[in-house]
């Protein structure tokens, strides 16, 4: 065993990464060595689950039970017997040990994931997430989470607010942007899409100007976007955006050609397909 090892262990538990092999083939050297001090725990703790994730019980039951020995009663090895019965294919009964810990302490953010997790439907694991964000609303992982579940059951004025909680939490997200553009492209908002793309645009272009060439998402956006407002022979288009913030049809049509300039600016392979879907 080395320090280096140790400290391994230490950087992977910080940056929240599992490694599950890695740690199975590294924690028990790192153990046997001895020395750790506080620190053994944490060890225990990580291999436990590593340990869980690879199948291997026994070696997770030789963990759990001497951290239950060290540390009776306690939360976190309470969350270590949850997972232990997740990996036996005992949901219920290690739904019941997350739901109890709540009972104790409705904070209890590990107990509260897992308890999300073994939901048994879309519908429930919404009614879970949206308690859980009422408790952890900071949480960006969460907002998005719940923008892809009320995708995925065509809520898309729901998906969208939820993303607007996300794009709050993480303001240099260009990604979250784009996927709130995509929803109001999808629920015919081609307005507050074209503003959404618009915003991605400006995030993704550095301040020399010149464009991130790979990154075209966006720009195809404002194409499709401004097209369909070109488009339509309606007066006004229902959307979020005030009338008096709407882009008029001069602009829609710079910015049209703009995009289509970006998005052949890129070259490389598929142009032929691409200038035939730009020319719609």
């Amino acid at each position: 065993m080395s320090q280096a090892d140790i400290d391994q262990l230490a950087s992977w538990r910080t940056l929240g990464a599992r490694n599950s092999q890695q740690v199975v083939d590294l924690a028990p050297k790192v153990l046997a060595a001895g020395g750790l001090g506080d620190a053994e725990w944490s060890v225990r703790e990580q291999l436990a689950i590593a340990a869980l994730d690879l199948g291997q019980i026994s070696l997770a039951n030789a963990q759990i039970r001497t951290l239950e020995t060290r540390f009776p009663k306690s939360p976190r090895v309470d969350i270590l017997l949850g997972l232990k019965l997740e990996a036996l294919g005992e949901p219920l009964r290690a739904g019941a040990v997350y739901k109890q810990l709540l009972m104790k302490d409705e904070t209890n953010v590990s107990a509260r994931q897992r308890f999300i997790a073994l939901a048994p439907n879309r519908e429930e694991t919404i009614t879970r997430l949206l308690k859980y964000l009422d408790i952890f609303y900071a949480d960006p992982q969460g907002w998005s989470l719940l923008a892809e579940l009320y995708a995925d059951a065509g809520a898309y004025a729901q998906s969208l607010t939820a993303l607007g909680h996300l794009m709050v939490l993480q303001t240099w997200d260009s990604m979250a942007v784009v996927r709130a553009a995509e929803t109001a492209y999808t629920i015919g908002d081609y307005q507050l899409a074209l503003k959404y793309f618009l915003r991605a645009v400006e995030m993704e272009t550095p301040p020399t100007g010149n464009p991130d060439g790979h990154r075209t998402r966006a720009w195809w956006g404002v194409q499709m976007s401004s097209r369909r407002l070109l488009e339509s022979t309606a007066k006004r288009i229902d959307s979020a955006v005030p009338d008096r913030s709407t882009t008029s049809r001069a602009q829609l049509e710079k910015l049209n050609a703009l995009a289509t300039e970006r998005i052949l600016a890129i070259g490389g392979a598929g142009m032929q397909v691409r200038r035939a879907v730009l020319a719609g």
